[in-house]
């Protein structure tokens, strides 16, 4: 099994023969914190206060082809956001920021639902936020 990364225990990202559940199109977001102070007849002048919280956001095919149940681990993310969870945020080995992340907000889409509603493929956008 080829472990790619995880969110803690919650979501673990894998390629393997059996299973394949992966991310896409991984954007990062690292930003400062600057407080404005006025000056009379001049610019305001920008004074650096800290690091800003790292913002992260990705997409997740959960498809049933793939080895993966959609609604299961939908409702493993969705119980993660719920009850914000924090937990750290590892891809290829490598610990992404200093320290946890929460889920911010996960949308879903049901790309191919069958009959008696289960869901066979579904694409999620997830948000995620550095937490401290």
């Amino acid at each position: 099994m080829g472990m790619v990364g995880n969110f803690g225990s919650r979501i673990v990202f894998e390629t393997s023969d059996r299973r394949i559940l992966a991310f896409s199109g991984m954007t990062q977001k690292i930003s400062g914190k600057y407080s404005k102070h006025s000056v009379i007849g001049k610019k305001d002048r920008p004074e650096f206060t800290g690091p800003g919280n790292r913002n992260i956001s990705f997409k997740i095919l959960l498809d049933v082809s793939l080895g993966v149940r959609p609604s299961d681990v939908m409702s493993n993310i969705e119980n993660a956001v719920e009850n914000g969870e924090i937990e750290y945020l590892v891809i290829g080995g490598r610990l992404i920021g200093k320290n946890k992340f929460y889920i911010s907000s996960v949308s879903e889409a049901m790309d191919v639902v069958m009959s008696g509603g289960e869901i066979a493929r579904a694409t999620l956008n997830i948000s995620m936020e550095e937490y401290e």
